[in-house]
């Protein structure tokens, strides 16, 4: 029973719940938008305040949250509040008063994953296990919850949407039952982490980059993939089973990962897959494939998506330590905010203007640089190794 209730455990609970909410709302809010008779411009503006807002709140939520104890008590408040907000927004249809309750959803919302994966991070430090082994529990209920939202929809978002709300409340009393965390400073280590300290990496800035555009690319692609899959005759009920399938993919990869590969070896390597997976999912949507094959390559996605989960985290702390994670983590969410924010109206202006075909011709060329920029780091990496050998 003891074992039952141990601290990752909580964790994994944790995950479990705040995941299983994010997929009975998140996932389907464009399609939402798009049942409200809302343009792809207006739908893009509406995605893009989530970014936006991640962009102004991150340095707040950074300055606050100085300690793990700090993060998990703002946490256990935002993501209460988040919930409410989300309840609110399925009873509205004005376009106005949604992008209202989006920008206060998105004030407690925006930076709350960012948050909480260096939460996450830094217990799976200290408790000597895998992050990927706490986050696949997220992964899991993603697929039940898009799966059944996909069919509740069918029959009201109001529903779907509230169900989501309440266990966005419920993840906030499960924040209350953490053991906070004490990270244990050396003598010469007491003076208190700043932002300019994560800055001076250049390892991690050119990984901070490398995320933001592989990152970027697959959340502005999976904003408008399900209104993509809806013009091309998928419905809410069939996208919801679609989202479940990539998951599963993602939940068997993080799983495989956590067991077979170490998340702070081979990086760039590992991040060259999840390039080329996305790359492959991508391309498969500019050429208008069959639908049927369309779906079947977005299981590329979750792949993807599991190797960048099992590997960034594990990697910051590696080369920034304990101390830095948090600032750097929200530091990531930073950037890629501003890449989501850009790209979510450039996205949906692209989409009314032109063709969902020239919106994914533009990613797919933003992703081939992402790869050139991996595959120059790998290459830079073994030359200096090389170097190395020969000197010793």
């Amino acid at each position: 029973m003891r074992k039952l209730f141990s601290e990752s455990n909580k964790y994994r609970l944790l995950c479990t719940i705040r995941y299983l909410g994010d997929g009975f709302f998140y996932p389907f809010f464009a399609l939402y938008l798009t049942q409200r008779n809302l343009t792809e411009s207006h739908i893009g503006f509406i995605l893009s305040i989530s970014p936006l807002l991640a962009i102004i709140m991150n340095p707040i939520y950074t300055r606050i949250c100085k300690k793990p104890s700090y993060t998990k008590n703002v946490l256990l408040l935002i993501t209460i509040l988040e919930g409410l907000c989300i309840i609110s927004v399925s009873f509205v249809s004005n376009f106005y008063i949604i992008s209202a309750i989006t920008l206060l959803m998105a004030i407690f919302g925006s930076c709350h994953y960012g948050l909480l994966d260096a939460l996450c991070a830094l217990h799976s430090d200290k408790a000597q296990i895998n992050y990927s082994s706490i986050r696949v529990f997220g992964s899991a209920a993603y697929i039940v919850a898009t799966a059944l939202s996909g069919l509740i929809t069918k029959i009201s978002f109001q529903m779907s949407f509230s169900i989501s709300g309440m266990l966005f409340i419920l993840c906030g009393l499960i924040y209350h039952i953490l053991t906070p965390i004490e990270i244990e400073e050396k003598e010469e280590d007491v003076q208190e982490a700043k932002m300019k300290d994560v800055l001076k990496s250049k390892e991690f800035l050119f990984f901070a980059l490398v995320y933001m555009l592989l990152m970027g690319v697959t959340k502005t692609t999976d904003n408008f993939y399900s209104v993509y899959l809806q013009s091309r005759g998928i419905s809410s009920s069939q996208y919801g089973f679609i989202y479940s399938y990539f998951v599963l993919f993602e939940v068997i990869s993080l799983i495989i990962l956590n067991r077979f590969v170490k998340s702070d070896k081979n990086t760039y390597l590992l991040l060259l897959i999840s390039c080329l997976c996305l790359l492959s999912r991508t391309l498969a949507n500019y050429l208008y494939l069959h639908i049927l094959v369309v779906v079947l390559i977005s299981c590329l996605r979750g792949i993807g998506y599991a190797i960048v989960l099992h590997i960034c985290y594990a990697y910051i702390i590696k080369i920034l330590g304990e101390k830095l994670a948090t600032k750097a983590v929200m530091f990531i969410t930073l950037v890629y905010a501003i890449y989501q924010f850009a790209f979510n109206n450039i996205g949906g202006i692209i989409i009314d203007d032109y063709s969902y075909k020239f919106f994914y011709l533009i990613n797919i060329i933003i992703i081939s640089i992402t790869i050139v920029l991996v595959v120059t780091k790998k290459i830079i990496d073994r030359i200096k190794c090389s170097h190395m050998r020969k000197n010793d």
